[in-house]
């Protein structure tokens, strides 16, 4: 009767050594959850800050077009209908009359532009402001979204 006696705590105690170890085992997964857990709500926040800094980035960088655009529908507008010239600097040689006719001195004038030439003009220098706002946004973009690092504009 003992020896079954025994038999049965003997088969006892390894069931309870079995069951404990199974627990740790669980405990232990169950950190290992707990930590995957905190790495992945981490990276969720940074990529929540990261979209939205680049959302600010893209709020910034739009104003920032649309306003050197308006100004320079403006300013097209404006050379267009002749409110407004574009006048370039020239040197023209003046042929002075009088005693001293046979010299010639360089005077520094002005030459104003055909208002279509000024308006050419105008237009590949607003493509210019566009390509330049263009790339600073995309450095910004690169800066904020592949980098991580605080954004600076293009030199």
């Amino acid at each position: 009767m003992i020896r079954y006696l025994i038999a049965a705590l003997v088969g006892c105690l390894l069931l309870i050594y079995g069951g404990w170890s199974h627990i740790q085992g669980q405990a232990t997964e169950l950190a290992g959850a707990k930590d995957r857990i905190d790495t992945l709500e981490l990276a969720a926040a940074s990529r929540r800050n990261t979209q939205r800094l680049l959302a600010q980035l893209d709020t910034d960088n739009t104003k920032v077009l649309t306003d050197a655009q308006a100004q320079n529908k403006a300013i097209l507008g404006g050379v267009g209908s002749g409110t407004q010239r574009l006048s370039v600097p020239a040197k023209c040689p003046i042929v002075r009359t009088g005693p001293s006719a046979s010299r010639v001195d360089d005077a520094e004038t002005r030459a104003e532009l055909d208002p279509a030439a000024g308006q050419r003009i105008v237009a590949v220098a607003t493509d210019g402001d566009e390509a330049i706002i263009a790339l600073n946004s995309l450095i910004d973009w690169v800066n904020t979204a592949c980098l991580g690092g605080t954004t600076q504009k293009g030199q």
